[in-house]
């Protein structure tokens, strides 16, 4: 269990004073708040100036655009939907739609137009706030939309819509805190939709300095002087915490761009904003890896890094620390948390594992029946704090299964040693069980991607001709490797010779590419086929 910890809020509470109003009190008007690069990317509508905002210019743009969502007509608790690229309109729509007493919800400006419509009428929001790239797909599926009644388009032109600079323009830069309860809406987190369409769990105001007070500040250790950049974007709840609200808690800098996270272009980001902290995941972590020398640029300026959202194997880390040395704080979170709970912490990382658990929670690995399991046997996570959310909206079945008062009950399996180290098995619907014993696709996966010819690996399992399930390998080879029955057979072997013999894959598939969801994880779903 972790030391006892639980930060207190008032009743009454807005998020928006802890994180933004703060700063101004504390004298740092003048600080740098947000950095922002230039966008020549198509993806991202017309191209921009890099520039940035102090606090002070910070706390004016989220009071004008508050007043701006007011000046629309929205009432208190209403949704307000975020469709940007990471961008200081999405930090003034976030924090300004907030501090007005509205609910953020935000999506992927890369999303198909019926996702989108989806989204407007899953949160009824009456008003969107969405990047100019997105204005076609919207547009094209209004007509359906039950619900909006205006779009605020960002960076681009508005046509016949409101455009941002037109709604903050002449309003005020002073707005109070609307007189939120710190048990009120504050967010909707989406949840990564692996079956069917995605769920918004439900957080309150408190919920988000709660895990800024446990992890942020006594786990990872942000301090004002920490300069932040980000692979995953902003509009995913682990980038929103990591890279928005985590900098701002303790007055530090945050710096956003809008392009593709590259290999080569997370290295000129880096050397561009010159970040001492870094939010990473494993995908992009191998994309870097794997750039020509002539790309890589020093990376020597970032001190600390923290990665989540998929399992890091092990030798990917071990690549990364030879040729970085830069310490990745590998960790497990969720849209039903918020936030990261468990976490490996600086200078106690445990390769492989993911940590101990933050203050401020407490774990269990329970069995079937909701009972805890001995030390080192795996069972499914369950994990207990103050930022467990309220519910799913509209999915009372899914609420009652996985939110048990306080209680999140993952659907991951784990194990955790004498220590109190976890380490991550796989999710319980992604285990496979061969010749009767249940089998990890990640421990295959991390075998493979030690084999010097591997360069992402994705494990499933398929029926053979006995209708019997049986692992089969789904490989992306490094820059010039050429995929033949020898290397298939040699990959073969090579798991034979690290596992069980049982769990070696029986077919193995060379891709070019690996299938991706919208927060960069590998979508082991569509290889299910």
């Amino acid at each position: 269990m972790a030391v006892p910890f639980k930060p207190e809020f008032p009743q009454t509470f807005n998020m928006v004073d802890y994180f933004v109003d703060a700063n101004l009190r504390a004298g740092r008007g003048n600080k740098v708040a947000v950095r922002w690069a230039e966008s020549t990317s198509g993806e991202a509508g017309k191209p921009r100036e890099g520039g940035q905002w102090t606090y002070a210019e910070t706390a004016a743009m989220v009071n004008r655009m508050g007043n701006g969502l007011i000046k629309l007509g929205m009432q208190p608790e209403q949704r307000f939907l975020t469709v940007l690229f990471d961008c200081p309109e999405f930090v003034a729509t976030w924090f300004g739609g907030i501090k007005a007493g509205f609910v953020a919800t935000q999506v992927n400006p890369l999303l198909p137009a019926e996702d989108y419509l989806y989204y407007m009428n899953y949160t009824k929001a009456p008003v969107a706030i969405i990047d100019a790239h997105c204005l076609p797909a919207f547009e094209s599926v209004l007509p359906q939309a039950r619900y909006i009644k205006h779009l605020v388009v960002v960076n681009g032109d508005a046509g016949r819509h409101v455009s941002f600079d037109q709604l903050t323009r002449d309003n005020s830069p002073e707005l109070a805190s609307a007189p939120t309860d710190k048990d009120d809406p504050a967010v909707w987190l989406f949840t990564s939709g692996s079956t069917g369409k995605s769920k918004a769990a439900l957080h309150p105001h408190f919920h988000f300095p709660y895990n800024t007070e446990c992890y942020a500040k006594r786990v990872a250790g942000y301090k004002e002087h920490f300069v932040t950049l980000s692979v995953p974007k902003l509009f995913f709840g682990y980038a929103t915490g990591t890279n928005l609200m985590f900098p701002f808690a303790v007055g530090g800098t945050t710096c956003l761009f809008a392009d593709r996270p590259t290999g080569e272009y997370m290295y000129e980001m880096i050397d561009s904003f010159k970040p001492n902290f870094l939010t990473t995941v494993p995908t992009t972590i191998n994309k870097m890896l794997s750039c020509d020398a002539k790309d890589k640029r020093d990376v020597r300026c970032v001190k600390l890094g923290v990665t989540a959202g998929e399992a890091l194997p092990a030798a990917l880390y071990e690549r990364w620390i030879a040729e970085t040395g830069v310490e990745l704080l590998d960790g497990i979170g969720s849209a039903e948390s918020f936030h990261i709970y468990i976490s490996n912490y600086p200078g106690d990382v445990h390769i492989g594992s993911l940590g101990k658990i933050v203050p401020g929670y407490d774990a269990k690995i329970c069995d079937d029946e909701g009972q805890e399991v001995p030390i080192g046997e795996t069972g499914t996570l369950r994990v207990t704090g103050d930022t467990a959310a309220l519910m799913y909206w509209s999915d009372y079945e899914k609420s009652t299964r996985t939110l048990k008062g306080g209680t999140i009950v993952s659907g991951d399996k784990f194990r955790r040693d004498e220590q109190g180290y976890y380490y991550y098995v796989g999710r319980a619907d992604d285990l496979l069980k061969v010749g009767g014993i249940w089998v990890a696709p990640q421990e295959i996966e991390n075998c493979l991607l030690k084999h010097p010819t591997v360069e992402e690996v994705c494990v499933n399992g398929i029926e053979d001709e006995n209708k019997l399930t049986v692992p089969k390998a789904y490989v992306v080879l490094r820059q010039g490797v050429e995929g033949s029955a020898k290397l298939v057979t040699e990959l073969q072997e090579f798991v034979k010779t690290k596992l069980a013999k049982y769990k070696f894959p029986r077919v193995i598939e060379f891709r070019d590419s690996l299938p991706k969801n919208d927060r960069g994880k590998i979508d082991r779903k569509l290889l299910k086929n």
